[in-house]
């Protein structure tokens, strides 16, 4: 694969010993963060929230789903699962929006930072209100991932929880301009949780802050008591710098961790067809967010040993404009400013390089424990893939009840193909297409020659309706 195009429209080399070695050094350092319980099963009244952003150019709902990132696939497990305790809010990704001339603007700027900030905040508060409603003692914590300029909308927005904490729905007024993005926002009631009160969790893939992102501060806010980031070794792009919202490494006591892997922009966050790296790093991501809770409620996937799935993209080949002056020296340029440009300006923030300090007080709240390490599901044959499959259809069959339950027509038809699509499913019409030939094969050998009458019209299985072809998958950055 190395040097010839794929399916991903752009050269690859192979991941070496090194790339590989990278996660399973990375997954060490994992087991090592002492994660916060936001997440305790036996408290009737703790609810989590996961706020999720996509990358600049992706979409769950509009790209093909072999090119959907992890941040999509913690979304579709989410949505599957249909936990009491969990909610979940999605945010495409900026130059999403239909209109080649605003998508292609929106990507290369991020202009739309702010409003799919505000949107978040948007389904956020109203799932809060439910849930207060609901039981007004709900202890409501936040967990947020993202990717690229979506990491450094999730970081823009955990400065938006802690400052506003959680406002009524029902008195908000919002402001939009004629794309319907929402542009302003006022709140007429009294918030249901006041300011700083909210504890938060960050995990981060990738974050790249070209453009739009540097114009907001992206400093994580006291009320996150734990965050991850990982962090591209192979990327060479000059506009897809990395921005250390975490520092390198561990920091306060082991209770944030920044790590760096093998692998390019888009091998980390997700969005490859030849995935095998983007999985290793959807596992990382899988076991901090199931570290957050007392019992797993993501499942991890089985890691690809074939070398052409484990590859490294040439992303700076996805465009003729792209420029690799920095990389020459082999290594990837950083950028540790996290706060506005303007506050740097004003120099009105003790440091623009930094987080702020944990509230110790908050942080006094919580259990911590390191990061429990899941089992990574192996090949097809083993007990661990047999209980992944089991696991994928009880999710299939739980949709299924929910969406006749609600008479929702496209919500039993969506999950009826995503079944059909998925290996399991595959596998299972494979297996009746062949039950089925051998069948008519013991029947054709039993039954009695009668040459003097016709032979009967031969039968034919019925007809399998084919799953509507996907959207084609975006021009990716």
């Amino acid at each position: 694969m190395g040097g010839e195009k794929n399916p991903d429209g752009v050269k690859t080399y192979p991941a070496d010993q090194h790339d590989l070695d990278s996660y399973v050094q990375a997954s060490g350092q994992l087991s090592q963060l002492r994660a916060p319980l936001l997440l305790d099963s036996s408290d009737p009244h703790a609810r989590l929230f996961v706020a999720a952003f996509d990358g600049t150019g992706n979409s769950m709902y509009k790209d093909d789903p072999k090119n959907h990132t992890n941040v999509a696939g913690v979304v579709q497990q989410l949505e599957a699962g249909m936990h009491r305790n969990i909610g979940y809010g999605y945010v495409e990704g900026p130059g999403t929006q239909d209109g080649w001339l605003k998508s292609t603007r929106d990507q290369m700027s991020g202009r739309t930072f702010e409003p799919r900030v505000e949107q978040m905040y948007r389904q956020f508060t109203e799932q809060s209100k439910q849930w207060l409603d609901q039981d007004p003692k709900a202890q409501i914590n936040v967990a947020g991932i993202g990717f690229s300029r979506g990491a450094e909308q999730e970081a823009a927005f955990a400065r938006l929880v802690h400052e506003r904490g959680i406002q009524d729905p029902s008195g908000a007024t919002y402001s939009k301009d004629k794309d319907g993005n929402i542009t302003g926002v006022e709140f007429s009631k009294p918030p249901l949780v006041a300011p700083g009160q909210v504890p938060q969790a960050v995990g981060l893939f990738d974050p790249v802050g070209t453009g739009e992102p540097r114009n907001h501060d992206r400093r994580l806010p006291p009320s996150v008591m734990s965050g991850f980031q990982i962090t591209a070794e192979d990327e060479r792009r000059d506009l897809f710098k990395s921005t250390s919202i975490l520092r390198e490494g561990f920091s306060e006591d082991k209770r944030f961790l920044n790590v760096t892997v093998g692998g390019a922009h888009s091998n980390i966050g997700g969005s490859y067809e030849l995935n095998g790296l983007s999985i290793r790093s959807g596992n990382l991501m899988t076991d901090y967010l199931n570290g957050l809770s007392d019992k797993p409620f993501l499942d991890k996937r089985a890691e690809p040993q074939d070398p052409t799935l484990n590859v490294v993209h040439r992303s700076d080949k996805h465009q003729f404009f792209y420029t690799t002056r920095d990389f020459r020296d082999g290594q990837r340029d950083h950028t540790d400013i996290v706060a506005s440009k303007q506050q740097v300006k004003d120099h009105s923030v003790p440091d623009p390089t930094r987080k702020e300090p944990i509230d110790e007080r908050m942080d006094g709240r919580f259990e911590r424990r390191p990061v429990p390490i899941g089992d990574t599901p192996g090949k097809q044959a083993t007990p661990q893939a047999a209980a992944q499959e089991g696991s994928d259809i009880d999710r299939t069959f739980a949709r299924l009840t929910e969406a006749a339950r609600n008479r929702d027509d496209g919500a039993f038809r969506a999950a009826a193909q995503d079944h059909a699509r998925s290996d399991a499913g595959q596998a299972w019409l494979q297996n009746g297409r062949e039950q089925y030939q051998q069948m008519k094969a013991e029947q054709a050998q039993a039954a009695p020659q009668q040459p003097t009458q016709p032979p009967p019209a031969q039968q034919q299985p019925p007809p399998q309706q084919e799953p509507p072809s996907a959207h084609p998958r975006a021009p990716g950055l």
